[in-house]
């Protein structure tokens, strides 16, 4: 017997398993489980739900504070708080990491090169000098040195920073 043309079977009172219910809406069963275990999905007796009220349920669930409209929230503050790093980085209010981590690593081992050259290099001026002459000598070579290395080079930090964003 066919159905006139203007004849709409409503399906929404249909009685349908969890299975089929997670099938019907595209998610693991595992995940309907537990959309029902949250109270997001009725429960239905004996294993069985109505198909109107799960299709409802679900979709209310998705479009929920927690569910499509949040996550664009969060998306769009993500982007925002990308593109103010971003620009940030640009003002050279901030560096990257990498780039502050590179030039401290070449300013260490600057330091100790030059604080391993120190013996060579003032060892023939002292030479005869007293106790004292060559403590000061030492100590106001290691200050030199350790100086050098608390200087604080914005330029060399920003230059290194723009050859990463390249």
């Amino acid at each position: 017997m066919a159905r006139a043309k203007n004849d709409i079977r409503d399906f929404r009172s249909e009685v349908i398993s969890g299975p089929e219910a997670a099938l019907l809406l595209g998610i693991p069963e595992r995940t309907f489980r537990q959309l029902v275990e949250n109270g997001a999905i009725p429960k239905a007796a004996r294993g069985e739900y109505v198909l109107g009220d799960v299709s409802e349920a679900y979709w209310k669930h998705c479009l929920a504070g927690e569910g499509l409209e949040a996550e664009q929230t969060r998306l769009t503050k993500a982007k925002a708080d990308i593109a103010e790093l971003e620009l940030a980085e640009l003002r050279s209010e901030t560096h990257r990491s990498a780039a502050v981590m590179r030039v401290w690593a070449d300013n260490v081992i600057n330091a100790k090169t030059r604080l391993l050259a120190i013996p060579t290099k003032i060892a023939p001026e002292l030479v005869g000098k007293s106790f004292q002459e060559v403590q000061m000598a030492l100590k106001t070579e290691i200050n030199e040195a350790l100086q050098e290395l608390s200087e604080y080079d914005e330029r060399r930090i920003a230059s290194t920073a723009a050859s990463f964003r390249k």
